[in-house]
Protein backbone atom coordinates (compact mmCIF):
# COMPACT_ATOMS: atom_id res chain seq x y z
CA UNK A 1 0.00 0.00 0.00
CA UNK A 2 1.72 3.18 -1.31
CA UNK A 3 0.00 5.54 1.16
CA UNK A 4 1.28 3.44 4.12
CA UNK A 5 4.84 3.67 2.76
CA UNK A 6 4.43 7.44 2.44
CA UNK A 7 3.26 7.64 6.06
CA UNK A 8 6.28 5.63 7.29
CA UNK A 9 8.71 7.75 5.26
CA UNK A 10 7.18 10.99 6.54
CA UNK A 11 7.28 9.74 10.13
CA UNK A 12 10.97 8.83 9.77
CA UNK A 13 12.23 12.07 8.14
CA UNK A 14 9.75 14.45 9.83
CA UNK A 15 6.98 16.68 8.51
CA UNK A 16 9.40 19.59 8.12
CA UNK A 17 11.22 17.74 5.33
CA UNK A 18 8.30 15.82 3.83
CA UNK A 19 4.54 16.27 4.06
CA UNK A 20 1.67 14.04 2.96
CA UNK A 21 -0.12 15.16 -0.22
CA UNK A 22 -3.91 14.88 -0.66
CA UNK A 23 -5.13 11.45 -1.79
CA UNK A 24 -7.53 11.18 -4.74
CA UNK A 25 -10.86 9.69 -3.71
CA UNK A 26 -10.96 6.35 -5.56
CA UNK A 27 -12.27 3.94 -2.86
CA UNK A 28 -13.65 3.97 0.67
CA UNK A 29 -10.21 4.26 2.33
CA UNK A 30 -8.95 7.04 0.08
CA UNK A 31 -12.29 8.82 0.50
CA UNK A 32 -11.68 8.96 4.28
CA UNK A 33 -8.09 10.09 3.83
CA UNK A 34 -9.06 12.83 1.39
CA UNK A 35 -11.17 14.47 4.12
CA UNK A 36 -8.15 15.17 6.34
CA UNK A 37 -6.93 18.71 6.98
CA UNK A 38 -3.70 18.72 4.98
CA UNK A 39 -2.89 22.23 6.24
CA UNK A 40 -1.94 20.55 9.57
CA UNK A 41 0.97 18.22 8.57
CA UNK A 42 1.47 16.66 12.02
CA UNK A 43 -2.25 16.09 12.61
CA UNK A 44 -2.66 14.70 9.08
CA UNK A 45 0.18 12.20 9.63
CA UNK A 46 -1.22 10.88 12.92
CA UNK A 47 -4.82 10.78 11.66
CA UNK A 48 -3.81 8.94 8.48
CA UNK A 49 -1.90 6.34 10.50
CA UNK A 50 -4.91 5.85 12.78
CA UNK A 51 -7.38 5.49 9.89
CA UNK A 52 -5.25 2.92 8.05
CA UNK A 53 -4.62 0.95 11.27
CA UNK A 54 -8.36 0.70 11.98
CA UNK A 55 -9.05 -0.14 8.32
CA UNK A 56 -6.60 -3.05 8.42
CA UNK A 57 -8.03 -4.41 11.68
CA UNK A 58 -11.59 -4.15 10.39
CA UNK A 59 -10.62 -6.29 7.46
CA UNK A 60 -9.21 -9.16 9.55
CA UNK A 61 -11.17 -12.36 10.10
CA UNK A 62 -11.44 -13.18 13.84
CA UNK A 63 -9.34 -16.10 15.07
CA UNK A 64 -11.45 -19.19 15.60
CA UNK A 65 -10.69 -22.12 17.89
CA UNK A 66 -11.76 -25.39 16.35
CA UNK A 67 -10.95 -27.38 19.47
CA UNK A 68 -14.04 -28.97 21.07
CA UNK A 69 -15.23 -27.48 24.33
CA UNK A 70 -14.11 -29.38 27.45
CA UNK A 71 -16.56 -31.73 29.11
CA UNK A 72 -18.42 -29.74 31.80
CA UNK A 73 -17.46 -30.32 35.41
CA UNK A 74 -19.62 -32.81 37.28
CA UNK A 75 -21.83 -31.64 40.12
CA UNK A 76 -20.01 -31.57 43.45
CA UNK A 77 -21.97 -32.55 46.55
CA UNK A 78 -19.50 -30.97 48.99
CA UNK A 79 -20.38 -27.45 50.10
CA UNK A 80 -18.19 -24.40 49.73
CA UNK A 81 -16.76 -22.60 52.71
CA UNK A 82 -18.69 -19.52 53.87
CA UNK A 83 -18.22 -16.14 52.10
CA UNK A 84 -16.47 -14.73 55.18
CA UNK A 85 -14.14 -17.72 55.34
CA UNK A 86 -13.37 -17.18 51.66
CA UNK A 87 -12.45 -13.58 52.46
CA UNK A 88 -9.86 -14.83 54.97
CA UNK A 89 -8.50 -17.10 52.23
CA UNK A 90 -8.33 -14.14 49.86
CA UNK A 91 -6.23 -12.18 52.36
CA UNK A 92 -3.76 -15.06 52.63
CA UNK A 93 -3.59 -15.58 48.86
CA UNK A 94 -2.62 -11.90 48.60
CA UNK A 95 0.40 -12.87 50.76
CA UNK A 96 -1.01 -11.20 53.87
CA UNK A 97 -1.04 -13.58 56.86
CA UNK A 98 0.16 -16.31 54.47
CA UNK A 99 1.83 -18.14 57.37
CA UNK A 100 -1.69 -19.07 58.55
CA UNK A 101 -2.71 -20.70 55.25
CA UNK A 102 -1.80 -24.29 56.30
CA UNK A 103 -4.07 -23.90 59.36
CA UNK A 104 -6.92 -22.62 57.15
CA UNK A 105 -6.50 -25.50 54.70
CA UNK A 106 -6.46 -28.07 57.52
CA UNK A 107 -9.57 -26.59 59.11
CA UNK A 108 -11.43 -26.55 55.77
CA UNK A 109 -10.50 -30.17 55.09
CA UNK A 110 -11.64 -31.25 58.56
CA UNK A 111 -14.96 -29.47 58.04
CA UNK A 112 -15.28 -31.04 54.55
CA UNK A 113 -15.51 -27.64 52.92
CA UNK A 114 -14.05 -26.73 49.57
CA UNK A 115 -12.73 -23.54 48.04
CA UNK A 116 -15.21 -21.39 46.08
CA UNK A 117 -14.60 -21.47 42.31
CA UNK A 118 -13.46 -17.84 42.21
CA UNK A 119 -10.33 -18.60 44.27
CA UNK A 120 -9.36 -21.90 42.63
CA UNK A 121 -6.97 -20.45 40.00
CA UNK A 122 -4.91 -18.60 42.62
CA UNK A 123 -4.82 -21.62 44.92
CA UNK A 124 -3.79 -23.96 42.11
CA UNK A 125 -1.06 -21.56 41.07
CA UNK A 126 0.19 -21.41 44.66
CA UNK A 127 0.39 -25.20 44.67
CA UNK A 128 2.49 -25.07 41.50
CA UNK A 129 5.11 -22.89 43.20
CA UNK A 130 4.81 -24.38 46.72
CA UNK A 131 5.08 -28.21 46.56
CA UNK A 132 4.93 -28.52 50.37
CA UNK A 133 1.31 -27.25 50.28
CA UNK A 134 0.06 -29.56 47.53
CA UNK A 135 -1.40 -32.31 49.69
CA UNK A 136 -3.26 -29.77 51.82
CA UNK A 137 -4.53 -27.96 48.71
CA UNK A 138 -5.72 -31.23 47.17
CA UNK A 139 -8.07 -31.81 50.11
CA UNK A 140 -10.07 -28.61 49.45
CA UNK A 141 -10.21 -28.46 45.63
CA UNK A 142 -13.35 -30.52 45.12
CA UNK A 143 -14.44 -31.78 41.70
CA UNK A 144 -14.37 -28.31 40.17
CA UNK A 145 -10.80 -27.70 41.29
CA UNK A 146 -9.61 -31.01 39.83
CA UNK A 147 -11.54 -30.29 36.61
CA UNK A 148 -10.03 -26.82 36.33
CA UNK A 149 -6.50 -28.19 36.91
CA UNK A 150 -7.05 -30.50 33.95
CA UNK A 151 -7.50 -27.48 31.66
CA UNK A 152 -4.06 -26.01 32.41
CA UNK A 153 -0.84 -28.02 31.87
CA UNK A 154 0.92 -25.88 34.51
CA UNK A 155 -1.32 -27.43 37.16
CA UNK A 156 -0.64 -31.02 36.13
CA UNK A 157 0.48 -31.90 39.66
CA UNK A 158 -3.17 -32.32 40.71
CA UNK A 159 -4.29 -35.94 41.12
CA UNK A 160 -7.34 -36.80 39.04
CA UNK A 161 -10.46 -38.41 40.52
CA UNK A 162 -9.60 -41.78 38.96
CA UNK A 163 -6.52 -42.86 40.93
CA UNK A 164 -5.68 -45.75 38.63
CA UNK A 165 -5.66 -43.53 35.54
CA UNK A 166 -3.46 -40.97 37.30
CA UNK A 167 -1.08 -43.70 38.43
CA UNK A 168 -0.74 -45.10 34.91
CA UNK A 169 -0.88 -42.01 32.69
CA UNK A 170 -0.63 -38.94 34.95
CA UNK A 171 2.22 -36.44 34.88
CA UNK A 172 5.33 -37.08 36.96
CA UNK A 173 4.24 -34.46 39.50
CA UNK A 174 0.72 -35.93 39.81
CA UNK A 175 2.01 -39.50 40.24
CA UNK A 176 4.47 -38.37 42.90
CA UNK A 177 1.76 -36.50 44.79
CA UNK A 178 -0.54 -39.52 44.52
CA UNK A 179 2.23 -41.78 45.84
CA UNK A 180 2.78 -39.44 48.79
CA UNK A 181 -0.96 -39.48 49.49
CA UNK A 182 -1.06 -43.27 49.32
CA UNK A 183 2.00 -43.61 51.58
CA UNK A 184 0.24 -41.38 54.12
CA UNK A 185 -2.96 -43.44 54.04
CA UNK A 186 -1.61 -46.98 53.59
CA UNK A 187 2.18 -47.42 53.25
CA UNK A 188 1.90 -51.12 52.40
CA UNK A 189 -0.50 -50.68 49.49
CA UNK A 190 1.61 -47.82 48.17
CA UNK A 191 4.74 -49.96 48.30
CA UNK A 192 3.02 -52.79 46.40
CA UNK A 193 1.96 -50.35 43.70
CA UNK A 194 5.50 -49.05 43.36
CA UNK A 195 7.28 -52.41 43.28
CA UNK A 196 5.17 -53.47 40.28
CA UNK A 197 6.22 -50.56 38.10
CA UNK A 198 9.61 -49.57 39.61
CA UNK A 199 11.89 -51.43 37.14
CA UNK A 200 10.15 -49.81 34.14
CA UNK A 201 10.47 -46.24 35.46
CA UNK A 202 13.23 -43.85 34.36
CA UNK A 203 16.05 -43.13 36.81
CA UNK A 204 14.85 -39.64 37.79
CA UNK A 205 11.34 -40.94 38.44
CA UNK A 206 12.70 -43.83 40.52
CA UNK A 207 14.69 -41.39 42.65
CA UNK A 208 11.64 -39.14 43.05
CA UNK A 209 9.54 -42.07 44.31
CA UNK A 210 12.28 -43.14 46.73
CA UNK A 211 12.47 -39.56 48.03
CA UNK A 212 8.80 -39.85 49.00
CA UNK A 213 9.29 -43.36 50.42
CA UNK A 214 10.27 -41.92 53.79
CA UNK A 215 6.59 -41.09 54.36
CA UNK A 216 5.25 -44.00 56.40
CA UNK A 217 8.59 -45.82 56.27
CA UNK A 218 8.51 -49.06 58.31
CA UNK A 219 10.18 -52.45 58.58
CA UNK A 220 7.80 -53.98 56.03
CA UNK A 221 9.61 -51.82 53.46
CA UNK A 222 13.00 -53.31 54.37
CA UNK A 223 13.12 -56.28 51.91
CA UNK A 224 12.35 -54.04 48.92
CA UNK A 225 14.94 -51.44 49.94
CA UNK A 226 17.56 -54.10 50.70
CA UNK A 227 17.11 -55.47 47.19
CA UNK A 228 17.84 -52.02 45.75
CA UNK A 229 21.35 -52.12 47.24
CA UNK A 230 22.19 -54.33 44.26
CA UNK A 231 20.67 -51.92 41.73
CA UNK A 232 22.87 -51.04 38.74
CA UNK A 233 22.54 -47.32 39.44
CA UNK A 234 24.72 -45.90 42.22
CA UNK A 235 22.21 -43.14 43.06
CA UNK A 236 19.52 -45.76 43.67
CA UNK A 237 21.88 -47.77 45.89
CA UNK A 238 22.78 -44.70 47.95
CA UNK A 239 19.15 -43.60 48.38
CA UNK A 240 18.10 -47.11 49.42
CA UNK A 241 20.97 -47.24 51.93
CA UNK A 242 19.92 -43.89 53.36
CA UNK A 243 16.34 -45.08 53.81
CA UNK A 244 17.45 -48.33 55.43
CA UNK A 245 19.48 -46.28 57.92
CA UNK A 246 16.15 -44.83 59.15
CA UNK A 247 15.23 -48.35 60.33
CA UNK A 248 17.35 -49.42 63.34
CA UNK A 249 16.18 -53.00 62.85
CA UNK A 250 17.25 -53.24 59.22
CA UNK A 251 20.02 -55.57 58.14
CA UNK A 252 22.04 -52.59 56.91
CA UNK A 253 21.85 -50.88 60.32
CA UNK A 254 22.99 -54.08 62.04
CA UNK A 255 25.93 -54.38 59.66
CA UNK A 256 26.91 -50.81 60.52
CA UNK A 257 26.78 -51.64 64.24
CA UNK A 258 29.21 -54.51 63.65
CA UNK A 259 31.59 -52.17 61.86
CA UNK A 260 31.53 -49.75 64.79
CA UNK A 261 32.09 -52.63 67.22
CA UNK A 262 35.30 -53.60 65.45
CA UNK A 263 36.47 -50.00 64.96
CA UNK A 264 35.67 -48.34 68.32
CA UNK A 265 38.47 -47.83 70.84
CA UNK A 266 37.34 -46.83 74.35
CA UNK A 267 39.75 -45.72 77.09
CA UNK A 268 39.20 -44.47 80.62
CA UNK A 269 41.52 -41.69 81.76
CA UNK A 270 40.91 -40.12 85.19
CA UNK A 271 37.38 -41.51 85.16
CA UNK A 272 36.73 -39.87 81.82
CA UNK A 273 35.82 -41.76 78.68
CA UNK A 274 37.99 -41.13 75.62
CA UNK A 275 37.19 -42.35 72.11
CA UNK A 276 39.10 -43.27 69.00
CA UNK A 277 38.56 -45.42 65.92
CA UNK A 278 40.60 -47.79 63.83
CA UNK A 279 39.35 -48.38 60.31
CA UNK A 280 40.67 -50.40 57.38
CA UNK A 281 42.04 -48.41 54.48
CA UNK A 282 39.72 -48.01 51.52
CA UNK A 283 36.28 -49.55 50.99
CA UNK A 284 35.51 -53.20 50.43
CA UNK A 285 32.56 -54.26 48.25
CA UNK A 286 30.27 -54.74 51.25
CA UNK A 287 30.87 -51.19 52.50
CA UNK A 288 30.29 -49.74 49.05
CA UNK A 289 27.07 -51.75 48.73
CA UNK A 290 25.89 -50.27 52.04
CA UNK A 291 26.30 -46.76 50.68
CA UNK A 292 29.60 -45.79 52.32
CA UNK A 293 31.51 -43.43 50.07
CA UNK A 294 35.21 -43.50 50.87
CA UNK A 295 36.52 -41.55 47.91
CA UNK A 296 34.91 -38.11 47.99
CA UNK A 297 34.91 -36.57 51.47
CA UNK A 298 33.33 -33.11 51.79
CA UNK A 299 35.56 -30.08 52.17
CA UNK A 300 37.38 -29.71 55.51
CA UNK A 301 36.76 -33.39 56.27
CA UNK A 302 39.42 -36.07 55.97
CA UNK A 303 38.84 -39.51 54.49
CA UNK A 304 38.78 -41.26 57.87
CA UNK A 305 36.45 -38.70 59.45
CA UNK A 306 34.10 -38.95 56.46
CA UNK A 307 33.95 -42.73 56.77
CA UNK A 308 33.34 -42.55 60.53
CA UNK A 309 30.54 -40.04 60.01
CA UNK A 310 28.77 -42.24 57.45
CA UNK A 311 29.00 -45.41 59.53
CA UNK A 312 27.93 -43.78 62.81
CA UNK A 313 25.04 -41.98 61.09
CA UNK A 314 23.68 -45.36 59.94
CA UNK A 315 24.23 -47.20 63.23
CA UNK A 316 21.24 -47.75 65.58
CA UNK A 317 21.48 -45.27 68.47
CA UNK A 318 20.49 -48.05 70.84
CA UNK A 319 23.91 -49.57 70.08
CA UNK A 320 25.63 -46.75 72.00
CA UNK A 321 23.38 -46.73 75.04
CA UNK A 322 23.67 -50.51 75.39
CA UNK A 323 27.44 -50.18 75.91
CA UNK A 324 27.91 -50.09 79.69
CA UNK A 325 24.64 -48.13 79.97
CA UNK A 326 26.42 -44.95 78.86
CA UNK A 327 23.90 -42.14 78.32
CA UNK A 328 23.73 -39.98 75.16
CA UNK A 329 25.04 -36.98 77.11
CA UNK A 330 28.07 -38.94 78.30
CA UNK A 331 28.83 -40.09 74.75
CA UNK A 332 28.65 -36.51 73.50
CA UNK A 333 30.95 -35.34 76.30
CA UNK A 334 33.40 -38.10 75.40
CA UNK A 335 33.28 -37.08 71.74
CA UNK A 336 34.19 -33.51 72.73
CA UNK A 337 37.37 -34.82 74.34
CA UNK A 338 38.43 -36.55 71.11
CA UNK A 339 39.61 -35.34 67.76
CA UNK A 340 36.30 -36.54 66.29
CA UNK A 341 34.01 -34.16 68.19
CA UNK A 342 32.32 -32.50 65.24
CA UNK A 343 32.38 -35.71 63.18
CA UNK A 344 30.63 -37.76 65.86
CA UNK A 345 28.12 -35.08 66.84
CA UNK A 346 27.21 -34.47 63.21
CA UNK A 347 26.78 -38.22 62.72
CA UNK A 348 24.63 -38.58 65.85
CA UNK A 349 22.48 -35.67 64.70
CA UNK A 350 21.86 -37.43 61.37
CA UNK A 351 21.13 -40.70 63.18
CA UNK A 352 18.72 -39.00 65.61
CA UNK A 353 16.89 -37.34 62.72
CA UNK A 354 16.64 -40.61 60.82
CA UNK A 355 15.55 -42.72 63.77
CA UNK A 356 13.53 -39.99 65.55
CA UNK A 357 15.19 -40.95 68.83
CA UNK A 358 13.89 -38.58 71.55
CA UNK A 359 16.66 -39.29 74.10
CA UNK A 360 19.43 -38.44 71.67
CA UNK A 361 17.46 -35.51 70.21
CA UNK A 362 17.08 -33.96 73.65
CA UNK A 363 20.75 -34.50 74.51
CA UNK A 364 21.88 -32.91 71.23
CA UNK A 365 19.53 -29.94 71.68
CA UNK A 366 20.95 -29.43 75.17
CA UNK A 367 24.48 -29.42 73.74
CA UNK A 368 23.40 -26.75 71.26
CA UNK A 369 22.10 -24.60 74.10
CA UNK A 370 24.99 -25.11 76.50
CA UNK A 371 27.66 -24.44 73.89
CA UNK A 372 25.82 -21.67 72.02
CA UNK A 373 25.47 -23.62 68.80
CA UNK A 374 29.14 -24.66 68.57
CA UNK A 375 28.39 -28.28 67.68
CA UNK A 376 24.75 -28.38 66.53
CA UNK A 377 24.23 -25.27 64.43
CA UNK A 378 22.25 -26.27 61.34
CA UNK A 379 18.71 -24.85 61.31
CA UNK A 380 17.18 -27.81 59.47
CA UNK A 381 18.85 -30.23 61.91
CA UNK A 382 17.55 -28.29 64.92
CA UNK A 383 13.99 -28.36 63.58
CA UNK A 384 14.28 -32.09 62.92
CA UNK A 385 15.57 -32.77 66.44
CA UNK A 386 12.68 -30.80 67.94
CA UNK A 387 10.29 -32.79 65.74
CA UNK A 388 11.73 -36.02 67.19
CA UNK A 389 10.29 -35.13 70.61
CA UNK A 390 6.72 -35.95 71.54
CA UNK A 391 4.33 -33.05 72.23
CA UNK A 392 4.60 -33.48 76.00
CA UNK A 393 8.35 -33.92 75.91
CA UNK A 394 8.83 -30.83 73.73
CA UNK A 395 6.74 -28.80 76.15
CA UNK A 396 8.62 -30.04 79.20
CA UNK A 397 12.02 -29.54 77.59
CA UNK A 398 11.36 -25.97 76.52
CA UNK A 399 9.67 -24.90 79.76
CA UNK A 400 12.65 -26.23 81.71
CA UNK A 401 15.06 -24.55 79.29
CA UNK A 402 13.37 -21.17 79.76
CA UNK A 403 13.06 -21.44 83.52
CA UNK A 404 16.67 -22.52 84.05
CA UNK A 405 18.16 -19.86 81.78
CA UNK A 406 18.96 -16.84 83.95
CA UNK A 407 19.86 -14.37 81.19
CA UNK A 408 17.33 -11.97 79.70
CA UNK A 409 15.15 -13.43 76.96
CA UNK A 410 16.56 -11.61 73.94
CA UNK A 411 17.62 -12.82 70.49
CA UNK A 412 21.06 -13.77 71.87
CA UNK A 413 19.55 -16.08 74.46
CA UNK A 414 20.26 -19.78 73.66
CA UNK A 415 16.65 -20.60 74.53
CA UNK A 416 15.42 -18.14 71.89
CA UNK A 417 17.70 -19.64 69.23
CA UNK A 418 15.84 -22.93 69.73
CA UNK A 419 12.40 -21.39 70.23
CA UNK A 420 12.40 -19.80 66.77
CA UNK A 421 12.45 -23.37 65.39
CA UNK A 422 9.55 -24.52 67.62
CA UNK A 423 6.80 -24.74 64.98
CA UNK A 424 4.14 -26.61 66.90
CA UNK A 425 1.05 -25.58 68.90
CA UNK A 426 2.02 -24.21 72.31
CA UNK A 427 0.40 -25.31 75.53
CA UNK A 428 -1.05 -22.74 77.94
CA UNK A 429 1.74 -23.42 80.44
CA UNK A 430 4.43 -22.97 77.81
CA UNK A 431 2.83 -19.76 76.53
CA UNK A 432 2.69 -18.24 80.01
CA UNK A 433 6.35 -19.17 80.61
CA UNK A 434 7.33 -17.33 77.42
CA UNK A 435 5.32 -14.25 78.38
CA UNK A 436 6.86 -14.22 81.83
CA UNK A 437 10.34 -14.33 80.27
CA UNK A 438 9.42 -11.54 77.85
CA UNK A 439 8.19 -9.36 80.70
CA UNK A 440 11.43 -9.92 82.62
CA UNK A 441 13.39 -9.11 79.45
CA UNK A 442 11.53 -5.86 78.78
CA UNK A 443 12.12 -4.69 82.34
CA UNK A 444 15.81 -5.57 82.40
CA UNK A 445 17.10 -5.28 78.87
CA UNK A 446 20.01 -3.07 77.88
CA UNK A 447 19.12 -3.49 74.21
CA UNK A 448 15.49 -2.36 73.85
CA UNK A 449 15.54 -2.28 70.03
CA UNK A 450 15.85 -6.02 69.44
CA UNK A 451 14.49 -6.34 65.91
CA UNK A 452 15.08 -10.10 65.71
CA UNK A 453 13.02 -10.79 68.82
CA UNK A 454 10.31 -8.36 67.75
CA UNK A 455 9.95 -9.97 64.30
CA UNK A 456 9.54 -13.37 65.97
CA UNK A 457 6.25 -12.22 67.51
CA UNK A 458 4.50 -12.91 64.18
CA UNK A 459 5.68 -16.53 64.39
CA UNK A 460 4.62 -16.81 68.04
CA UNK A 461 1.06 -15.80 67.04
CA UNK A 462 0.77 -18.92 64.85
CA UNK A 463 1.21 -21.31 67.78
CA UNK A 464 -0.31 -19.64 70.86
CA UNK A 465 -3.49 -21.50 71.97
CA UNK A 466 -6.60 -19.57 71.00
CA UNK A 467 -8.38 -20.51 74.23
CA UNK A 468 -6.35 -17.89 76.13
CA UNK A 469 -6.58 -15.10 73.54
CA UNK A 470 -9.18 -13.07 75.51
CA UNK A 471 -6.92 -13.16 78.57
CA UNK A 472 -3.81 -12.26 76.56
CA UNK A 473 -5.58 -9.37 74.85
CA UNK A 474 -5.94 -7.76 78.28
CA UNK A 475 -2.64 -8.76 79.88
CA UNK A 476 -0.08 -8.55 77.06
CA UNK A 477 -0.10 -4.73 76.65
CA UNK A 478 0.75 -4.42 80.35
CA UNK A 479 4.11 -6.19 80.05
CA UNK A 480 5.60 -3.22 78.18
CA UNK A 481 7.29 -0.71 80.54
CA UNK A 482 5.99 2.85 80.37
CA UNK A 483 9.13 4.14 78.67
CA UNK A 484 8.50 7.07 76.31
CA UNK A 485 11.76 6.53 74.38
CA UNK A 486 11.29 2.91 73.30
CA UNK A 487 8.02 1.62 74.80
CA UNK A 488 6.20 2.22 71.49
CA UNK A 489 8.65 -0.17 69.78
CA UNK A 490 7.30 -3.12 71.75
CA UNK A 491 3.73 -1.87 71.98
CA UNK A 492 3.51 -1.96 68.19
CA UNK A 493 4.81 -5.55 68.08
CA UNK A 494 2.38 -6.70 70.78
CA UNK A 495 -0.54 -4.99 69.04
CA UNK A 496 0.34 -6.86 65.85
CA UNK A 497 0.58 -10.12 67.83
CA UNK A 498 -2.92 -9.59 69.25
CA UNK A 499 -4.28 -8.69 65.79
CA UNK A 500 -2.89 -11.97 64.40
CA UNK A 501 -4.36 -13.97 67.27
CA UNK A 502 -7.78 -12.38 66.72
CA UNK A 503 -7.46 -13.06 62.98
CA UNK A 504 -6.83 -16.76 63.70
CA UNK A 505 -9.75 -16.89 66.14
CA UNK A 506 -12.25 -15.37 63.72
CA UNK A 507 -10.86 -17.37 60.80
CA UNK A 508 -11.37 -20.72 62.53
CA UNK A 509 -14.81 -19.76 63.88
CA UNK A 510 -16.05 -19.94 60.29
CA UNK A 511 -15.48 -23.70 60.29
Amino acid sequence: MKIWQDILTTALVGTERKILTPIPSTDQLSQLLSQLNYKDPEGTLLSAAAIISLYQKAGQIPVTDNQPLPTPCQTDNNSNCSPLSAQYLKVMLLKERQQLLPEWLAAAATARKQVPAYYLPELLELGRTSPHLRLAIMSVLGKRGRWLAGQNPKWDYVVGEDIEITWKTGSSAARQLLFEQLRTENPGDAREKLTKIFPQEKLDQQLAFLEIFQTGLNMDDEPFLESLLDNKYQKIQQKAAELLAHLPGSRLSQRMAKRITSALIMKQNRNRLHLDFTLPNGNDEAMTRDGINGKQPPKLLGEKAWKILQIVASTPLSFWTEINRISPTEWIQAAKRSEWDRTLVDAWVVAALRQKNPDWAEALLSIHTNFNGYLVNNDISIRGLINSLSTQRRDTFFIKLIQENKTVFDSQNPAFSLLRHYRYPWSTEFTMAIIKSLKYHLNNTKNPYDWTLQSAFKDFACYIPLSIVPELSLSLPNIVPNNPSWGYFWKEAIDELIVLLNFRTEMLKEF
